[in-house]
């Protein structure tokens, strides 16, 4: 087995198709980095006027009816969160942290009244999934406990990591896909590969799917020492302990967040790992099988309702941000949808796949 591992590793280090993707992987952030910096583009400010717009033209519809009692919670509401968003605005514009911090607290209790309370604008305005409002509230008010700023757009490292936290999951998986799209096909062209290291299938995929995963966590480290690394050089690192929500209900700072975060990112990418070395058994075309897997991947946000009852799948739980924040389980509607769940079912999943594999590589040798 060592043998293999070391054969799979230098062909993985050597692979042209691996390195560019590391490369790129890598240049996303820094591209990334500076287009949120120059452009402020998902700053606080530019979502909070968005909500001030959509909350006035809300206020002129429900206000139509000024004798309807039931309107009242509605019309309070809508001038609750407008109010806050000027609060937020006048809070950037003098530069005074307190002052935006405070804001944007006020806006998310507003947000969350309307989501608890089912107010008729509900549709029509930008709200924040349930569990992220209670979560933001939670770190808002600790913020504010603890007389610290909010993240309101990309400066430091620990801002960059917190404004992309939600998009994540979307290009870590991408990676893992375009990695191990060909992971098997070379290997079923080419039985000699086999014939020459007589290892059972079971051991073949299993050192597969260990040298994929290894890269994979290269390529995840260049990634993290980018994001990390290139903020620092202009404006630091930042606040490491900035508390972000689990669950909507737990506190941690962003470096144990960022632990967990990572821990399913890695089972995420394990299972994509695998599903795609299954897939190589039947299909030997490597856009085909980037294409199947990629299809896969997003049909639980294409597809919400069914997949309310088919949580006990390991597809909703590839987007590691909703499945930590609990977005996910406001997405599926469905409770069972948790951290430690979607984790488990990962790994189960996982074995499966290995199992299938290992009996499709015995079919096809025997």
């Amino acid at each position: 087995m060592g043998t293999q591992l070391g054969f799979d590793w230098r062909q993985m280090v050597h692979s042209r198709k691996n390195l560019a993707l590391a490369g790129l992987f890598v240049a996303a952030f820094i591209i990334g980095f500076f287009a949120l910096m120059w452009t402020h583009r998902l700053d606080v400010g530019q979502t909070a006027q968005a909500t001030a717009n959509a909350a006035v033209a809300n206020y002129a519809e429900y206000n139509l009816d000024t004798l309807s009692k039931s309107q009242k919670p509605l019309l309070a509401n809508l001038d609750a969160q407008n109010s806050a968003t000027g609060v937020i605005g006048l809070g950037i514009k003098l530069g005074e942290l307190d002052t935006t911090r405070n804001g944007l607290l006020s806006l998310r209790n507003a947000q969350l009244e309307m989501r608890q309370r089912h107010f008729k604008a509900i549709n029509t305005m930008p709200l924040p999934p349930l569990h992220q409002l209670k979560g933001d509230v939670l770190t808002l008010t600790k913020l504010k406990n603890t007389d610290k700023p909010a993240v309101t757009g990309v400066t430091t490292s620990s801002s960059y990591i917190v404004t992309i936290l939600p998009y994540l999951s979307w290009l870590t998986g991408a990676a893992a896909i375009l990695l191990a799209c060909d992971s098997w096909v070379e290997r079923r062209r080419h039985q000699t590969l086999m014939t020459a290291r007589p290892l059972t299938a079971g051991v073949a995929g299993s050192s597969r799917l260990l040298t994929l995963t290894g890269f994979y966590l290269l390529i995840l480290a260049a990634g993290l020492l980018a994001i990390v690394a290139l903020p620092a050089l202009f404006n630091g690192i930042g606040d490491t302990a900035y508390p972000l929500a689990v669950m909507g209900k737990t506190l941690l700072p962003l470096w144990q967040y960022l632990l967990l975060f990572g821990g399913l990112t890695l089972l995420a990418g394990i299972w994509i790992i695998s599903f795609c070395m299954l897939l190589n058994t039947w299909v030997t075309n490597a856009y085909l099988t980037t294409f199947i897997a990629a299809a896969v991947a997003i049909s639980p946000l294409m597809l919400p309702q069914v997949f309310r009852f088919l949580w006990f799948l390991p597809f909703p739980y590839l987007d590691s941000y909703a499945t930590v924040s609990g977005t996910l389980i406001d997405r599926l509607n469905q409770p069972l949808a948790s951290t430690w769940i979607g984790a488990g079912l990962l790994l189960v999943w996982v074995i499966v796949n290995l199992g299938l594999f290992g009996y499709r590589v015995k079919k096809e040798v025997a």
